[in-house]
């Protein structure tokens, strides 16, 4: 399946804990640590109490860590915008030292990566696509060599590109995606959709073919196979990929979407 990444329930925090407040040998840094998981533990079970506890830890002087959980929990109350200026703060006291401490200082280009990378969810679940844009655009200039983090800046990148219509320089970002790892559908997917925007028709072709290789149950590949299909004017092909999603995923959205479709052939 293709990986969603617009909640941050599903991407888990990135753990960032293990940055912002690392276990060290100071008694007070593990303290600290053990403060900021419980702050997301109490965003998970009940996001406004959650928020409470992170504003009060920050005015005790929680730094960037009490401020990271605020905007989680802004995020979690769907607050995206509140949650976005937030994460660009934080950026701001990474790159100045306050309310950071000196491990967290001393791996900050990480950090604020990985930060860039929330700022940039958040912008987008406020449809603010440019800010969105931008602040994947820093996350990526800011990226160390070989960083884990690119595969996932250049795949949202690529996404808010095709939103603000640009679908040229979407497929550049699904190159860099593919370039980094061929072995995920997500690559082969996105830009096949990009191509279908450019009409690129037999590009997305193969694409949808590599994807299907690797995943051939996968509904969202199926259901842009059955796609591009249509467009070449090849209905059979069409219906089979459509019938496929059909019978894969009964009384779901996927079945509803592919039954819409195949009513659409020959009218």
């Amino acid at each position: 399946m293709v990986i969603d990444m617009t909640g941050f329930r599903l991407i888990r925090y990135f753990l960032l804990f293990m940055m912002l407040v690392p276990q060290a040998f100071a008694q007070d840094e593990i303290l600290n640590s053990k403060k900021y998981q419980h702050c997301l533990s109490r965003v998970e079970s009940d996001n406004a109490d959650g928020l409470a506890f992170a504003r009060k830890w920050y005015i005790e002087g929680g730094g960037v860590a009490a401020q990271h959980c605020q905007a989680l929990a802004l995020y979690e109350l769907d607050d995206f915008k509140q949650a976005a200026l937030l994460f660009e703060t934080i950026i701001d006291h990474l790159i100045s030292g306050e309310g950071v401490n000196e491990f967290a200082y001393k791996n900050r280009e990480l950090l604020k990566v990985q930060i860039h990378n929330l700022a940039g969810l958040a912008w987008k679940s406020a449809g603010e696509l440019d800010k969105a844009y931008n602040s994947y655009s820093e996350g990526i200039i800011d990226l160390p060599p070989k960083s884990v983090l690119a595969y996932d800046l250049y795949v949202q990148r690529g996404l808010i590109q095709m939103e603000r219509d640009d679908a040229k320089n979407a497929v550049e970002d699904f190159n860099h995606v593919l370039a980094l790892n061929s072995n995920k559908i997500e690559g082969f997917l996105y830009r096949a959709i990009a191509f279908r925007k450019l009409n690129k028709h037999l590009e997305a072709r193969l694409d949808l073919n590599e994807a299907l290789a690797l995943d051939p149950k996968d509904p969202e590949v199926l259901f842009e196979s059955g796609i591009n299909y249509r467009m070449q004017k090849k209905d059979e092909k069409a219906l089979t990929q459509w019938q496929k999603l059909i019978k894969l995923y009964p009384k779901s959205h996927w079945q509803r979407l592919a039954q819409q479709n195949i009513d659409l052939i020959g009218q």
